[in-house]
């Protein structure tokens, strides 16, 4: 006897719970017990799951699934060394699933517990698999080839209506995109019914689908750097009305407004792009770049003004003289908005 053993891994939510229900079938699992840990650490979802996970059945096989096994480890590691021994300890004739939902901005930095739990797992005969989100400009092409699979037909041009409003065009590594594709697959059964016998149309898209595109707050500064004052005020009514907090886009901004005077003064005394960067440190010397080519839009006395500004509006703030959102729309419309249209 082997056992059935999968370790699923990644941002994309929608496609962990698809090839959890494939691993499900595969295995024949007639009985699926999800454990979810409380708290971190959970020893007690470590140990249930190990339970469960030796646990026979008289009418079919016994699927054990326990949903973020890094949690569950967390900073412990005693907790670790048991999540570890779940796995080698594993009893002949087992099925167990470790799903770990990834955060899209840490998706390509793996913790050191998942590695040692990918090679536990390939050690009993287990298997891995990453179901990572689209990137940039990748939805729609999972759009078009998820269409068919759910018996829908979608328009080249409709496909990329659908995705540009989810939100596969946006590029600011600081968004979510776990649950881009679990949107996309129900506006494309929504569309369908709609639709019909014919292919969804754009048409059918404008009417139907809000646009959902997740908040970033490396939007706003990006177009602060692209002196986009339109499209900062987009981007920061987004993040506003998604919940972000005020303060932490003011603290990004501040930081940002900051990094440009740096780098006004630094490119203005001929320093280095290397050199630039270690000063600032902000990447490398690409970013040191853009950062001069950013500051050089700006007169110095507008940069010194903007900084001056969100000190303002981080006092006005913290001393409830005015809250947050108006706080910071008042800062871009005097700084940004005014400006253009002076």
């Amino acid at each position: 006897m082997t056992v059935a053993l999968l370790l699923l891994h990644g941002d994309d939510g929608f496609g962990l719970d698809t090839a959890m229900r494939a691993f499900a079938t595969e295995v024949g699992a007639t009985e699926r017990i999800e454990i979810v840990p409380e708290r971190t650490p959970d020893e007690a979802a470590i140990d249930r799951a190990r339970l469960e996970a030796g646990t026979m059945s008289m009418f079919g096989v016994h699927l054990a699934v326990l949903r973020q096994p890094l949690k569950a480890a967390g900073r412990s590691t005693a907790a670790a060394d048991r999540l570890l021994a779940l796995v080698s300890d594993l009893p002949e004739g087992s099925a167990l699933a470790l799903l770990e939902e990834r955060p899209s901005r840490d998706i390509t930095k793996p913790p050191t517990l998942l590695k040692k739990l990918a090679e536990m797992v390939k050690v009993r005969g287990g298997r891995i698999e990453e179901q990572n989100a689209p990137r940039r400009g990748e939805l729609r092409g999972w759009i078009t080839s998820h269409a068919p699979r759910i018996g829908a037909k979608i328009e080249m041009r409709a496909a990329h209506i659908l995705a540009e409003r989810i939100g596969g065009a946006i590029w600011e590594t600081d968004i979510e995109r776990g649950e881009m594709t679990r949107i996309a697959d129900g506006e494309l059964r929504k569309l369908a019914t709609y639709a019909g016998d014919r292919p969804i149309s754009v048409e059918d898209v404008e009417a139907l689908t809000a646009d959902t595109r997740p908040a970033s707050v490396f939007a706003v500064t990006n177009a602060i750097d692209r002196r986009e004052p339109a499209a900062a005020a987009d981007a920061l009514r987004r993040a506003l009305a998604e919940g972000q907090p005020g303060l932490r886009i003011l603290a990004s901004l501040a930081g940002r407004v900051s990094d440009l005077i740096v780098a006004r003064d630094l490119a203005a005394a001929k320093t280095p792009p290397n050199e630039i960067a270690k000063r600032i440190a902000r990447g490398n010397a690409r970013m040191a770049e853009r950062l001069v080519d950013a500051a050089r839009r700006y007169k110095g006395e507008e940069l010194d003004a903007m900084l001056i500004g969100l000190w303002e509006a981080d006092v006005a703030i913290k001393t409830n003289v005015m809250a947050e959102e108006p706080a910071l729309v008042a800062w871009l419309g005097e700084h940004l908005l005014a400006a253009r249209a002076r």
